[in-house]
């Protein structure tokens, strides 16, 4: 009875998890736990796991009593014993396995994160002379590291799409260059839609305002970045990244994923301050 008042143990840690919803989702197994000649059967559902009458297994755990008593204690990382120390043998799937072993992982993440325009985490893609720190915007990763989020950097669009140095800024045709920050565009947007199948929070999709491809409230010359106008005032504007990034959330019905901008910083400017206040409001 010890065995199987430990197998227990590990059932409840298990099916505590508020990831239950998420881990199980169409995954239905039988489980066979082998401990020192005695057979032990566990059925997976929506629901988590439960104890079963015997049935044909999908996966075979192998280990002895000692192995499952520092497993239900904690002394024993489930995912260590399959994967590194080989305190449990198992025969099935490898998918299988290391679905189980992630059941078993204590989760010390916030599991909230925050897409980010890429410049702000890698200032050598912006123009020559148009940024006040060498790398990194270093206040508002400060600030977003210190918050606890994950910080997911998106693509830099004029990058992929005109080249380090934007040789093709103008050059591309209206329909070409919309159509290659779409295929970039689409990309976010489908590790937005994972994110969220798994249970995270988004905090937000932060966009470099005034910029004519990741501005979100304020752009500035995305009609000559498209060839169609000189303009280059700024305009109450999403830039032509974040337009398409917004139309492609509402064509999936993606409602609840703030996208905000904060103003870039200049060499020789103030306001720093005001704009990361603002950020941190947003993202708590």
């Amino acid at each position: 009875m010890i065995v199987k008042n430990h197998l227990d143990e590990l059932l409840k840690t298990v099916n505590e998890s508020k990831q239950i919803d998420i881990r199980f989702k169409d995954w239905n197994r039988v489980i066979k736990w082998e401990v020192e000649g005695k057979n032990y059967f566990w059925v997976t559902n929506k629901n988590g796991i439960a104890n079963s009458n015997p049935k044909k297994a999908d996966i075979v755990l192998k280990c002895n009593a000692n192995t499952v008593k520092r497993l239900a204690s904690k002394d024993l990382p489930f995912f260590i014993a399959i994967w590194a120390t080989g305190d449990v043998k198992f025969e099935g799937s490898f998918s299988d396995a290391f679905r189980m072993g992630y059941i078993f992982l204590n989760d010390n993440r916030k599991r909230k994160v925050v897409f980010l325009s890429h410049c702000f985490l890698n200032t050598n893609t912006r123009f020559p002379g148009g940024c006040a720190y060498e790398g990194a915007t270093t206040p508002l990763i400060k600030l977003l590291l210190e918050s606890g989020v994950g910080i997911i950097q998106m693509p830099c669009p004029e990058y992929q799409c005109l080249g380090l140095e934007k040789y093709k800024y103008g050059e591309l045709v209206h329909d070409e260059l919309r159509s290659c920050f779409r295929e970039l565009a689409l990309d976010v947007v489908e590790q937005i839609e994972d994110y969220l199948e798994f249970g995270f929070e988004i905090k937000g999709i932060i966009g470099m305002n005034p910029s004519p491809s990741c501005g979100v409230e304020i752009t500035k010359g995305k009609g000559t970045m498209l060839g169609t106008d000189r303009d280059t005032s700024e305009k109450k504007d999403s830039g032509l990244f974040i337009e398409e990034l917004k139309k492609l959330l509402d064509e999936r019905n993606i409602q609840k994923v703030k996208v905000f901008g904060v103003r870039r910083i200049l060499p020789g400017e103030d306001g720093i301050e005001e704009r990361l206040n603002l950020i941190n409001e947003k993202i708590k």
